[in-house]
């Protein structure tokens, strides 16, 4: 006999993750299916990123209107629960430095963007002001975000899992999605368990919070499916701060001023190359480690599991970075990690939408930055849409 739930959720990410925690607190039936053997063990966006906490200043409202929103909107939240539950946070701030006039002129646009979706705090400091404030970043002027800041992904993700497994959650660890069919009211779930079993079930809502595979779970209902993953590698370096004086941050995100990066599929629009401190331990409440890590850099990859292949050299980070930062030297830097971005072909802001065939199959696609930041947001975002089913 078929089991039958009530709602599925694909993927164990911080997205899947909040979602749970998020619709278990009223809804019952709900399981997770997460391919990775462990839902903080997996290669991941979840577990391979910066742990930036983003302000919602970069996403213009023509282009990225849900990014805009969700992330002004995730930063709030995701400060009060990350209190509420000591998890390692520390509301850094950001300098976004200009080394150029021209530079300068971008952060004018950015400025106003920051006024357009309600970023709190935001204001053009100038080059003796960054001085103060990280005495060895070189800057004519910058943009101060006081909202940014770090956080622990890991943490962050495990409190969500406890947090709906308390509420009788199920995740099913070590289980692929191999397959979805529209019964009209009711979904079809094929799935592959750890030991190569293959089994199903039929559920009443699925949510399609796959990371960089959810593009794949959305043809399983539409082969015709516009959305598409541009896969883009981000690697990074990390610095030990403690080496020479100059290396030293007070302990501010410290950001270039943005700018486009150009793949096969088209232009990117990226933060650029920047220095982000790291925590001490994962002890609360949270303090930070002299270690600094320098990127991410983007490379266009053609296959979606290319977690490594031939590292960019540091000595193009430190050139990158040396403009704003010029204690630098391409021998400081230690190789740190690497990740796969869930960016989409020609759609540059979230897609939260519901299948056109089959309202009860929501797909999550293009989570890609600030996608960590947004994500208790986006889960509450995903519950209306639940609740209105």
């Amino acid at each position: 006999m078929t089991e039958k739930i009530n709602i599925a959720v694909i993927g164990g990410g911080v997205i899947g993750c909040s979602i749970a925690s998020e619709l278990s607190a009223e809804h019952s039936g709900i399981f997770i299916f997460e391919k990775n053997p462990g839902i903080t063990s997996g290669e991941n966006q979840s577990s391979r990123n910066s742990g930036v906490i983003h302000s919602g200043i970069y996403y213009d409202q023509e282009t990225r209107p849900q990014k805009a929103s969700l992330c002004v909107e995730g930063n709030k939240l995701i400060y009060d629960f990350c209190r509420n539950y000591e998890i390692p946070a520390i509301q850094t701030g950001k300098l976004i430095v200009a080394t150029t006039k021209k530079d300068e002129e971008t952060l004018e646009v950015y400025l106003h963007r920051a006024n357009q979706n309600a970023v709190p705090g935001v204001e053009m400091i100038t080059g003796a002001r960054v001085k103060h404030l990280e005495p060895n970043v070189e800057a004519i002027s910058a943009l101060m975000v006081p909202t940014s800041g770090i956080i622990e992904p890991t943490s962050l993700i495990y409190r969500l899992y406890t947090l709906a497994s308390n509420n009788g959650a199920q995740f099913m660890t070590g289980t692929e999605i191999t397959g979805l069919v529209n019964n009209g009211r009711s979904i079809q779930l094929i799935f592959r368990y750890p030991d190569g079993k293959i089994d199903q079930a039929i559920s009443q809502i699925v949510i399609n919070a796959a990371g960089i595979d959810a593009d794949l779970i959305t043809r399983f209902f539409d082969p015709d499916s516009p959305y598409e993953l541009d896969p883009v590698r981000g690697e990074s370096y990390k610095f030990y701060g403690h080496r020479r004086s100059e290396l030293s941050l007070k302990g501010m995100n410290v950001y270039p001023t943005p700018e486009s990066v150009y793949t096969p599929n088209g232009s990117h629009f990226t933060v650029g190359i920047h220095l982000t401190p790291t925590f001490g331990g994962l002890s609360y409440p949270p303090f930070l480690d002299s270690t600094v890590t320098v990127g991410p850099k983007l490379v266009a990859v053609e296959d979606r599991k290319a977690w490594s292949g031939n590292r960019i050299p540091p000595g193009k980070f430190s050139k990158k970075v040396q403009p704003f930062f010029p204690g630098l030297r391409e021998e400081d830097l230690i190789w740190h990690q690497a990740g796969i971005q869930a960016r989409l072909k020609g759609f540059p802001d979230f897609i939260i939408e519901s299948d056109s065939n089959c309202p009860s199959l929501i797909n999550l696609l293009g989570i890609d930055s600030p996608g960590l930041t947004s994500c208790l947001s986006i889960a509450r975002l995903v519950k209306k849409m639940v609740d209105n089913l």
